[in-house]
């Protein structure tokens, strides 16, 4: 079991996404106060419950409950509503306002719950530490309600073998188990992530290539009096986990980010037809917004492969913007050989900044902020099945 909390300002977007029909979502669990009649309704009691305190910008909190594909037989509508009522209690929500509702859309169990942080008493429910505990809680409901562990040892006898090697062994068995189960790269980290392991990418700043992948492992994880944080290359725990090979499984990260770069460009093309005349558009639109792919020919090219090139395209950045990647997050490090290591928000921030010239001169106005790397937090294409049809005149 894996818990990750999102908090927001609007519940009504989120309702819909939650009690998605398409989605197959089913009502696992709710609290009193709240109208389940449709999803208006449920927006309104929250909305109402959020106005007892005006001073709280992020009154929502999303949380997902996943659990592994194992699990599926014996996670019956009782027992995943016992999980969640249990799991709100011990995460401090159990004077709150919240629907669960569990998706189908995927092969592994979920639920999606939408907490008001506004309880009853009209006071914002703290998140102080919330990270850590929801890890612990995760952890504790997982032994004590009998769910899957994906991440035990393998029957290789660990005791015989130097430190070192153990840790190695541990490490690929867990990397090895989270993409059994994973979908996508930010599921994928938050699965290490759960059992203490860091992923990172090797991305050199001379030739703005992606080189490899490492993980690592705190040095108060392993058991053993180390002085350091234990990394591994993926390819040093097992030929099957490199940067290649988890391609394969989990997506280009150049073509993941080429895509939703274009679906902002995209919306910002409507945005702007929307707001012109017909004639306007028709003599202007092919100068303003032209081909995306055009626009960004070097790009356009390496999104087409399964996984980054490793000797890049020596379009090499700014020194002044590694100095801010490094002060803004806290996943890079230095790697030596021109080279950093980088986690998945600071990967975003490199392979986006490309971008952001076409689509700020197209008027789209975008930041790395919109991109994700899951279903869950994917930017969203706001009008892309609209159509031109839609064109307004101005009045």
């Amino acid at each position: 079991m894996i818990g990750k909390i999102l908090h927001g300002s609007a519940f009504g977007g989120l309702v819909k996404y939650v009690n998605d029909p398409r989605k197959m979502a089913t009502l696992v669990a709710a609290s009193d106060g709240v109208n389940l009649s449709n999803n208006q309704t449920i927006t309104d009691s929250f909305v109402m419950q959020a106005g007892l305190s005006y001073r709280t910008k992020k009154p929502v909190a999303h949380i997902i409950l996943a659990f592994s594909p194992k699990d599926v037989e014996q996670l019956v509508d009782r027992k995943l509503e016992w999980i969640v009522h249990d799991y709100l209690k011990r995460m401090g929500y159990d004077d709150n306002q919240f629907v669960a509702f569990r998706h189908f859309d995927k092969k592994h169990p979920h639920v999606h719950i939408i907490v008001n942080r506004i309880n009853f008493q009209g006071r914002c429910t703290s998140d102080s530490h919330e990270k850590d505990r929801n890890i612990k809680v995760c952890k504790d409901m997982t032994n004590e309600y009998g769910l899957y562990k994906p991440f035990r040892k393998n029957s290789v006898n660990e005791k015989r073998l130097h430190s070192m090697d153990a840790i190695r062994y541990q490490m690929m068995h867990c990397v090895m188990e989270s993409l059994q189960s994973a979908t996508n790269w930010k599921q994928f980290q938050d699965d290490l992530a759960f059992v203490g392991i860091r992923c990172r990418f090797r991305y050199n700043k001379k030739s703005n290539g992606i080189e490899g992948i490492s993980f690592s492992i705190a040095k108060d994880r392993v058991g053993t009096k180390m002085r350091h944080d234990v990394s591994f290359s993926g390819k040093q725990l097992d030929p099957s986990l490199t940067l290649d090979r988890l391609c394969q499984k989990l997506g280009n990260p150049i073509a993941i980010v080429h895509e939703q770069a274009r679906d902002i460009y995209e919306d910002a093309r409507l945005d702007w037809i929307e707001s012109r005349k017909e004639l306007e558009v028709r003599s202007r639109i092919d100068i303003l917004f032209p081909d995306f792919n055009l626009r960004i020919p070097f790009q356009a090219e390496p999104k087409m492969f399964e996984h980054p090139d490793y000797l890049g395209d020596d379009k090499c950045l700014a020194s002044s913007f590694f100095s801010e990647l490094i002060d803004k997050f806290d996943d890079v490090a230095d790697a030596g050989n021109d080279a950093i290591y980088v986690g998945l928000a600071a990967l975003t921030e490199i392979l986006f900044l490309p971008y952001q010239p076409a689509i700020s001169v197209g008027g789209g106005g975008g930041s790395s902020s919109k991109l994700g790397w899951g279903d869950d937090d994917k930017y969203k294409k706001k009008k892309r099945n609209q159509g031109v049809s839609h064109i307004r005149g101005r009045h």
